[in-house]
């Protein structure tokens, strides 16, 4: 697989997240969930903008020597201007910050370790950013990041933590959820289901505290028949209450992405 199909599905798989109705409480092609700030367009904007950088993340890997957590450190410059990509697209409205995140990890590993089956990237991830919770959350005096103050009040590690356990909410909850359903849209939608019942997403609590995150997981308990009945009344209740899972349609995006990249890496070796 070339660095251009990799970041390819990279993209896709952003589109595809965003692209998904009924979602409660996020964007989506028919309105912007609990998101006064951003739309659909501004979403699709963000996406394209994010693709030089996700190319860089795939050079940083393919060309780096050395090991995989000074590989973490090569990429957080890669991932400062990315970030500043998407502002930039966005006029300063954080639309993808936590996927730029996830996403620089994730493709910086395939490219060092060289197109790597799954358990084995997920090997990968884990040394990367092992020692990231410490160094970054547990030894700081003052708070002052999103993901920093949710460590004090809550503690919880956040997207730091979900990395540096090798992202068990991707491979462990939501693949397998997106492998259960012929219909991948179903799947989409039953995976973000899964996700929001099991992840602590720090977006959530920002909103809601401890309450709105305990709500979105209760009402993420859905009857899979009656799915997207279940998801537009969700989205209405998590406008009521101003609550949006962003950091699980980040996982999402993600678990769709290294489905394709899966898939794409078993059709290459036929």
């Amino acid at each position: 697989m070339k660095k251009n199909d990799l970041v390819l599905l990279a993209l896709k798989s952003l589109i595809l997240e965003v692209s998904l109705y009924p979602k409660p409480g996020l964007v989506d092609p028919m309105d912007s969930g609990s998101h006064d700030d951003m739309d659909y367009n501004m979403f699709l904007e963000s996406c394209f903008a994010l693709v030089p950088g996700f190319e860089a993340y795939f050079d940083a890997g393919l060309n780096h020597r050395g090991t995989l957590p000074e590989l973490f450190e090569v990429i957080r410059n890669v991932g400062i201007e990315n970030e500043k990509a998407m502002f930039h697209a966005t006029e300063n409205v954080n639309t993808h910050k936590g996927a730029n995140f996830l996403y620089g990890v994730v493709i910086a590993a395939i490219a060092f370790m060289d197109m790597p089956d799954l358990k084995t990237l997920r090997e990968g991830i884990q040394a990367m950013t092992s020692g990231l919770v410490d160094a970054e959350l547990k030894s700081l005096i003052v708070y002052k990041t999103h993901g920093e103050r949710m460590f004090c009040d809550y503690g919880f590690t956040g997207i730091r933590g979900e990395v540096e356990a090798g992202i068990p909410h991707v491979f462990e909850v939501a693949l397998p959820m997106l492998d259960s359903d012929n219909d991948k849209v179903v799947a989409r939608k039953k995976a973000l289901l899964a996700l929001m019942q099991s992840n602590n997403d720090t977006n959530m609590l920002k909103r809601g505290g401890i309450e709105g995150l305990e709500f979105g997981k209760s009402r993420a308990h859905s009857p899979y028949q009656d799915l997207d009945e279940h998801l537009i009344q969700m989205n209405y209740e998590f406008i009521e209450r101003n609550l949006s899972p962003g950091g699980t349609a980040d996982l999402l995006a993600l678990s769709i992405f290294i489905q394709m990249y899966r898939d794409q890496r078993l059709k290459d070796a036929d």
